[in-house]
C-alpha cells in the first residue's frame, strides 16, 4: 500500500465539499409512490419517500461516507455520488481515523432499497460524477477502478502513475499524477479502460504533499484549471493544451466560476489581509480588478448563464467583458468587535445572491442584474445551504431541513429531523443533498440517508 504524506489532510478537505446539483439519468425505473406527508409539516414540505439507515446493513457501527474522499482513511463526512437511478455511497466502521472493511453500495434512488454491494478498499479517491454508466475511482495502487451502477461489477485499469486527483465530466475521466514536490506532474484525459486516450500534458508545477488540495483538478465551469500550491494553470478540456498559469500570492485564494473565468484574491506579503480581487478570463487575461479589501466565499456557485455578472469584491462585474455594473454595501459585513470587513456572499442561485451576515444577523437576496436588494430578514437560524431545486434553496443545521424562496426570502417549508426519525443523531452531522427537480431531493447523513418527494395535493 502506498501512503501518500499529508493525504489524510486532503481527504480531509474533501469531506466539506458540497453538491448541489441534479444528477446525470442513467435508466427510469417504475416503482410504487409510497411518499407520506412529514408530521407538522406545512403542505407545501416535501413528503417523506423512504429512509435507509447505515445499521440496517448489518454491520455494527457503520456510517455512511462520501465516495469522493476515497476509503484509505475517514474523512467523518456522509455523501454519494448521483447516479441517476442509483445513488453511489462508502458504507464503513470508522475506526481511529481509518474505515473498516468498507464497501460501495448501490441504492435504488426511488425506493432507497440496497441494489448492490462491492468491496472498495484503499480507494484515494472517486469522480464526482458517473462516466459511461460508472462510478469511477482511483487506488493507492495507481490503478483505476470503474464500478458499475447497475451491478456494482469492478473493472480495473492499471497504471504506472502515482495518481493524486480525478475529475469527471461528460464521457471523459481526468486523472493528475506524479510527484508534486519535484514539480514533476501531468493531466491525462481518456476514460477508464484508456485513461490517457485523449491527450496527456505535462506542467511544471508542484507543492508540499500536505498543501495538496483535494480538488487540484476543476473542469467544470468551461475550462481546466490546475492548482498545486501557490501555482495555477488554466487548459482547454479539448485538447489539453495550456492555456494560461497565474500564481497566488501569500494566503490568497482563487477559485474558477461560470463562463471559464477565475476569481484571484489578493492579499498583502506576508500577510492575511485582502488588498483586492482580479477576474481572468480562459485566456488567462485580466479583464478586471477590484480594490475592495472584501472577497466574497461562495458554498455554491450556480449562475444562470454568462449574462449573470460576476461578483468581485463589493461589485457585480460582467461575465464577459469585466465592465463593472454595480456596487452594493450589501455585500460587505464590519464586525462590531474589529476593523476587519468580510464579505457577505454566501450562495449564487441562477441570477440571485443570497448573503448572509452573521454579525448584524441578517439574510439578504441581492438580485446579481441590477444589484438591487430584493429582500432582507432578521436571522437567528443560519445553517448550512446545501442546495437547490430551481424554486428553493435548502439549509440544514442541527434541528432540521428548510426552504426559503431566493427571490422573495420566503421560508417555504420547514421539516425537523426528529419528526422523520426519533433519533437524535440519525440525520445530524456533515450532510449532502441532491436535488433531482422541484421538491424532489436526497439527503443524506453518516447515519441514514433518506428520499424526500413532493407530496401531490
Amino acid at each position: 500500500m502506498r501512503t501518500i504524506p499529508g493525504l489524510r489532510n486532503l481527504v480531509l478537505a474533501a469531506a466539506a465539499a458540497v453538491v448541489a446539483t441534479a444528477g446525470a439519468v442513467v435508466v427510469h425505473l417504475q416503482y410504487e409512490d409510497t411518499t407520506r406527508k412529514i408530521t407538522g409539516t406545512a403542505d407545501s414540505a416535501p413528503g417523506l419517500a423512504w429512509s435507509t439507515s447505515a445499521a440496517g446493513f448489518g454491520r455494527a457501527g457503520a456510517e455512511f461516507r462520501d465516495p469522493r474522499a476515497g476509503t484509505e482513511f475517514d474523512t467523518d463526512g456522509s455523501g454519494f455520488v448521483d447516479g441517476g437511478d442509483t445513488l453511489v455511497t462508502v458504507l464503513g466502521v470508522p475506526d481511529d481515523g481509518h474505515l473498516r472493511d468498507p464497501v460501495l453500495v448501490g441504492i435504488d434512488a426511488g425506493t432507497g432499497a440496497k441494489r448492490w454491494q462491492t468491496p472498495a478498499v484503499e480507494l484515494t479517491g472517486c469522480g464526482s460524477t458517473p462516466v459511461d454508466g460508472q462510478v469511477v475511482c482511483f487506488s493507492s495502487d495507481g490503478a483505476l477502478v470503474g464500478y458499475d451502477l447497475t451491478t456494482g461489477d469492478a473493472t480495473r485499469t492499471p497504471t504506472e502513475w502515482f495518481p493524486f486527483a480525478i475529475a469527471t465530466l461528460d464521457d471523459r475521466v481526468y486523472v493528475a499524477e506524479g510527484d508534486v514536490e519535484s514539480d514533476d506532474v501531468r493531466v491525462h484525459a481518456g476514460t477508464l479502460a484508456d485513461p490517457d486516450a485523449y491527450w496527456s500534458q505535462a506542467f511544471d508545477m508542484g507543492t508540499l504533499w500536505e498543501d495538496l488540495p483535494f480538488d487540484a483538478v476543476d473542469v467544470s465551469h468551461g475550462q481546466g484549471v490546475f492548482t498545486l500550491g501557490a501555482d495555477i494553470a488554466g487548459f482547454d478540456l479539448a485538447s489539453g493544451k495550456p492555456t494560461w498559469t497565474t500564481t497566488q500570492d501569500g494566503c490568497s485564494d482563487a477559485g474558477a466560476t461560470g463562463g471559464a473565468l477565475l476569481v484571484r484574491a489578493r492579499t498583502e506579503y506576508g500577510g492575511h489581509d485582502i488588498t483586492g480581487s482580479d477576474l481572468l478570463d480562459r485566456t488567462g487575461r485580466t479583464i478586471a480588478t477590484s480594490d475592495s479589501t472584501v472577497a466574497q466565499t461562495l458554498s455554491i456557485d450556480l449562475p444562470t448563464d454568462d449574462t449573470v455578472p460576476v461578483l468581485l469584491g463589493d461589485s457585480g462585474y460582467d461575465r464577459r467583458t469585466g465592465s463593472l455594473l454595480w456596487t452594493s454595501s450589501d455585500l460587505i459585513s464590519a464586525p462590531r468587535e474589529t476593523n476587519a470587513t468580510t464579505g457577505t456572499a454566501a450562495a449564487i442561485f441562477g441570477d440571485v445572491a443570497l448573503l448572509q451576515d452573521t454579525d448584524a444577523h441578517t439574510t439578504t437576496g441581492l438580485d446579481l442584474r441590477t444589484g438591487h436588494r430584493l429582500w432582507r430578514t432578521d436571522t437567528t437560524r443560519f445553517g448550512t445551504i446545501l442546495g437547490w431545486d430551481g424554486h428553493t434553496v435548502v439549509h440544514s443545521d442541527y434541528t432540521g431541513l428548510w426552504a426559503i424562496d431566493p427571490r422573495t426570502g420566503t421560508i417555504s417549508w420547514d421539516i425537523p429531523f426528529l419528526a422523520v426519525n426519533t433519533d437524535t443523531e440519525a440525520l445530524t452531522g456533515p450532510s449532502q443533498l441532491a436535488a433531482h427537480g422541484k421538491g424532489h431531493y436526497t439527503y443524506a447523513s453518516a447515519r441514514t440517508i433518506i428520499g424526500l418527494r413532493h407530496l401531490e395535493h
